[in-house]
């Protein structure tokens, strides 16, 4: 049923688009409305090489995308995650899923101490799932986003994890 993959922008781009164009991911994320399919081609086709992106899949659709993007210089130990569901797919499993595709990049093959997000105050399904994943709650942005015509707070959250010790086996 689930499955977590690279993008296959040829059947991807789509269902993608339609993904993200939800009400509840526009509400859910800091994402503007009216996402364009060409805007989800070139993330997909021509993504950054500091960009590693995952798609959560449901019976082979593309119903999401996550997103670990690494930060450069002296903060390069740290990383950033982005993703989404398909409104009509939540609570099964999936965000959780690639969340922990994502962290897994993170921690076990670019050995990052530090990953961070922003998400909508009210977004308190995501919440619990980053809590759940070891994220805590650092601080937040007043007046940070506009929604629906309304200055709304975003949540910054972060996981730090100890670096391992060299020779340490990864578990």
């Amino acid at each position: 049923m689930i499955e977590i993959r690279a993008p296959r922008p040829e059947t991807d781009i789509g269902p993608l688009t339609e993904a993200t164009n939800r009400p509840g991911v526009r509400n859910g994320t800091l994402r503007l409305p009216f996402t364009p399919e060409d805007l989800i081609r070139q993330r997909l086709t021509k993504p950054s090489p500091d960009v590693h992106q995952l798609v959560a899949c449901w019976d082979g659709l593309a119903v999401g995308q996550g997103s670990l993007m690494l930060n450069r210089g002296r903060r390069r130990h740290a990383g950033e995650v982005f993703l989404f569901i398909h409104d009509d797919y939540w609570g099964r499993g999936l965000g959780r899923a690639l969340l922990s595709a994502l962290l897994d990049l993170a921690d076990n093959w670019y050995g990052l101490t530090r990953v961070g997000l922003e998400t909508a105050t009210h977004n308190t399904r995501a919440i619990a799932m980053y809590e759940a994943h070891g994220f805590q709650r650092e601080g937040l942005k007043r007046a940070d986003v506009i929604n629906n015509g309304r200055l709304e707070d975003s949540l910054v959250m972060g996981r730090i994890r100890p670096a391992p010790a060299y020779g340490e086996d990864a578990q």
